[in-house]
């Protein structure tokens, strides 16, 4: 997902920066990037399904990097056990049907091994996932057979609006981190925009 938002100035910007040493212009950036991300991940992180509270954990911001176009990116994105769910939750889930097939029956009998006591490809299955038992589904504590029609769920995102949310933020975010960098490394107060 990218959204692109326009920012008065960054024209003047690059401008006064190309000015700099290569490696400053993309550690001013690369640093501004990353102090932009956090007030969206952070808002982010707040807006996630609150269950566990591991969806909110698994919500990161990556390294900020330079692309091939020459334009810099970071992204902030959902990372780890918990992931998978996210995108089920932004994005929704379409009806569908869930069933065991002899085909997932072999391939876990087959990475679990021969059943042991003559135990039966359904059994081998019901060890490796406790949901099965003698080709049966089961939901809660009823066996309910081997297909089940899944009505979906609405999405019910907190990326998007994470992002929508707190881009103003964002972009003050970036405004300073640039100018403290500057300052820091040259020693030069950065230009600052004009009051509206």
């Amino acid at each position: 997902m990218s959204r692109d938002f326009p920012v008065k100035g960054l024209a003047d910007l690059d401008k006064y920066l190309s000015a700099l040493p290569k490696n400053m212009q993309k550690g001013a950036y690369r640093s501004a990037l990353i102090a932009a991300a956090r007030p969206i991940r952070d808002e982010a992180r707040l807006r996630a399904p609150k269950r566990t509270g591991q969806m909110a954990k698994s919500i990161k911001t990556g390294s900020a990097r330079q692309n091939q176009d020459g334009t810099f990116s970071v992204s902030i994105r959902l990372e780890g056990s918990h992931a998978f769910l996210g995108y089920f939750h932004e994005y929704g889930v379409a009806p569908h049907l869930i069933t065991i097939s002899d085909d997932l029956a072999s391939q876990v009998e087959a990475r679990l091994g021969p059943s042991k006591r003559g135990r039966s490809r359904t059994t081998v299955v019901g060890r490796a996932n406790r949901m099965i038992k003698e080709g049966s589904l089961k939901i809660g504590e009823n066996f309910v057979g081997d297909m089940v029609r899944h009505p979906g769920h609405a999405a019910h995102p907190f990326m998007r609006p994470a992002l929508d949310a707190m881009k103003d933020e964002a972009v003050a975010a970036f405004a300073a981190k640039i100018r403290e960098y500057l300052e820091g490394k040259t020693g030069f107060a950065a230009p600052l925009p004009e009051a509206a």
